[in-house]
């Protein structure tokens, strides 16, 4: 029985690690409107930008808890280092926050560290499917 797409454990992280940096955003938007409110920013909770991030915090809990039933926890959680250049380039673009170049340069190590992680990972993974294809 072959998996659909979107099921795979790795898509998962990924839908895991776009949410969560999602999530962050729109909690980033809700902030401001509830900022004369209690210390403990419950009054954000009557803004729907705080909802949809509560939501897509769910999300991304329900797809990591997914993909850990199959992807080692070290992988995964290196993997998860995309939040770092994800969650900067999205309030770069959709809250016009500033970068600076020290920054620019740790988002592309933090980039360059993931994507080594990805490729030993899918190494292993090659390794692992081709010693169950010859198990009788």
């Amino acid at each position: 029985m072959t998996r659909r797409w979107f099921l795979h454990p790795h898509a998962q992280v990924f839908l895991s690690v776009l949410l969560s940096a999602a999530s962050q955003v729109l909690f980033k938007k809700s902030a401001p409107m509830s900022a004369d409110a209690s210390p403990f920013g419950f009054a954000a909770m009557s803004s729907g930008w705080a909802w949809l991030a509560a939501l897509a915090t769910i999300g991304s809990l329900l797809a990591w808890l997914y993909a850990l039933r199959f992807v080692p926890l070290g992988v995964a959680y290196n993997l998860s280092g995309a939040l770092h250049v994800i969650v900067p380039l999205s309030c770069w673009i959709f809250l016009g926050e500033k970068i600076v170049a020290q920054r620019w340069l740790g988002i592309a190590l933090v980039l360059a560290g993931v994507l080594v992680t990805a490729q030993s990972a899918a190494k292993i993974e090659e390794t692992i499917e081709k010693e169950i294809e010859e198990k009788p």
